[in-house]
């Protein structure tokens, strides 16, 4: 039995929160009622399974998402020192697996302390319920995406941080050797996929964001993150922190989760008309953004001047990121232009027909991860012998918070959080009574936030008689570090030098009719 799951975006807590380690709690114990399902053949006997092999299909560390790469020091584009960029990639990884100890010890405790156990088999072809359980021996293999590359370095240093994690996660991998991005470069990771007819990749050679060419160097993605968003909510803490509403601080927070990231300011665009109905703020929280905009781009040049980063009209990209050169009507149509431009698809079914082993028929399933959304699309069937292959795409998802616009106008729509949770289930043989596969997708619906937010609505109709200004009501201001809803908002590093902010004017200014 095969099962995959990707991105998990395990963070240090720095940058932004990830699920509950009570969803990992909900994947050990659907992974118990699968391996007993598992062990009913297609004859109806029941033969307990020999093994379950669970991937992690990259980005489950999310090495990037971390304001410790706001500090002086290596960097992900380039450093002179290789010791140092371990380094600082050592430091990153340990914090992530200190702010998941609880995670981490649930998938460990699958392969090291025999969590999933199965009646054995009697002597008839049942299980016997009244003996003791049986365990099933369970190896957890991971592979790279673009949020952990660095674990796909052959630096002998590297090997260190790689066996800190396998050690943590009670992973199957080597720790001398880099963590495979391609199956091809894992023999025992490929033995298990073609064992079940299965091709698994994460998917990010397919966008040009976040893979330039070669896995081992960063991508236009992880420059936007850090040096423009973790950034931009490093100087808006610092310099408006004490003053922007909570449900602000708290929407500026989750602007993490949006995709492709370069959608990032037509959303705060959106979020500050519910969050934020204090015109001067508004001013200054886009002002700061273009400010942090202006400062990265000339590092993107330099950096697609030495290395190509392999996406086209940077110029372009750089205007539409700034609020100032824009204007409300058709910017995020202009941004999906652009995107389209660069060939980012929202579905990767196509790129699946293009694999090799989808063309030559080895693979009767093709995975992929890295778009968030999960799918299953049919692909191909064919007929030889009097028998019929059928063959399909599926998209493993993703194991964290997703956004999702509402229904409404053109002109506005709000954004509507979950937490999702999807797994894939491959059987080989006669397991699970012959099928060929099983997929689980879960959405917990996030509780409501306890912070009050504003929301002014236009006019429904020109009949409708204009109301009068109304001062904005009283705003209770939070610390610069705080938990909003369940949610932490990090403080800074305090070994990054604080950037002062420009003069804030009074925030008495009243609410706008038509924001």
């Amino acid at each position: 039995m095969l099962v995959v799951l990707s991105d998990l975006h395990l963070t240090d807590g720095t940058s932004c929160e990830t699920l509950d380690s009570g969803a990992f709690r909900i994947f050990s114990e659907r992974l118990q009622d699968l391996a007993v399902r598992a062990s009913w053949r297609s004859d109806g006997q029941y033969r307990p399974i020999p093994r379950i092999d669970i991937v992690l299909l990259g980005d489950v560390l999310d090495i990037m998402r971390s304001s410790r790469w706001l500090i002086d020091g290596a960097k992900p584009w380039g450093s002179d020192s290789t010791a140092e960029f371990t380094q600082r990639v050592g430091s990153v990884v340990s914090g992530i697996l200190t702010r998941n100890l609880e995670t981490a010890a649930i998938l460990k405790s699958l392969s090291r302390r025999q969590t999933i156990r199965v009646p054995a088999m009697a002597s008839d072809g049942k299980p016997t319920f009244e003996d003791d359980l049986q365990p099933v021996p369970v190896r957890i293999h991971y592979m790279v995406g673009n949020a952990d590359w660095p674990l796909h370095l052959a630096d002998p240093e590297m090997s260190r941080v790689r066996g800190s994690i396998i050690e943590a996660f009670g992973l199957n991998n080597t720790p001398g050797k880099p963590f495979a991005h391609e199956p091809l470069e894992d023999t025992t990771i490929q033995a298990v996929l073609q064992q079940h007819r299965v091709f698994a990749r994460h998917g990010d050679v397919f966008d040009p964001l976040c893979f330039t060419g070669q896995r081992d160097r960063c991508s236009l993605a992880d420059i936007i993150l850090i040096e423009g968003l973790t950034r931009f909510r490093f100087e808006i803490q610092h310099g408006l922190g004490q003053q922007l509403p909570a449900s602000c601080q708290l929407g500026i927070q989750e602007l993490d989760h949006v995709r492709p990231l370069v959608m990032a300011p037509i959303c705060l665009r959106q979020m500050m008309k519910i969050s934020c109905p204090v015109t001067s703020l508004q001013f200054e929280i886009k002002n700061c953004w273009d400010r942090v905009i202006e400062q990265m781009m000339p590092l993107i040049y330099r950096i697609d001047r030495e290395s190509p980063l392999g996406v086209r009209d940077l110029e372009e990209m750089g205007s539409l990121l700034k609020f100032r050169c824009q204007d409300n009507d058709g910017w995020g149509e202009r941004m999906m232009n652009w995107i389209r431009k660069q060939g980012v698809q929202k579905s990767l079914s196509k790129r699946a027909l293009d694999e090799s082993e989808f063309r030559n028929r080895r693979a009767k399933h093709i995975v992929f991860g890295h778009t968030h959304s999960d799918e299953t699309v049919p692909l191909d069937a064919s007929f030889a012998d009097g028998f019929m292959l059928s063959q399909l795409y599926f998209n493993s998802g993703t194991w964290r918070r997703v956004y999702t616009p509402t229904c409404g106008t053109e002109s506005w729509r709000e954004f509507l959080p979950s937490e999702k949770m999807t797994y894939l289930t491959f059987y080989c043989d006669d397991e699970r009574q012959g099928a060929a596969y099983e997929v689980w997708s879960g959405i917990l619906g996030t509780a409501p936030s306890p912070i009050r937010r504003i929301r002014v609505d236009s006019a429904q109709s020109a009949m409708t008689p204009k109301s009068r200004h109304v001062q904005s009501a009283p705003l209770r201001y939070p610390a610069k570090s705080m938990n909003l809803g369940g949610h932490s908002i990090p403080a800074p590093p305090t070994a990054v030098p604080s950037i002062p902010s420009t003069p804030v004017r009074p925030a008495n200014e009243r609410v706008p009719q038509n924001p």
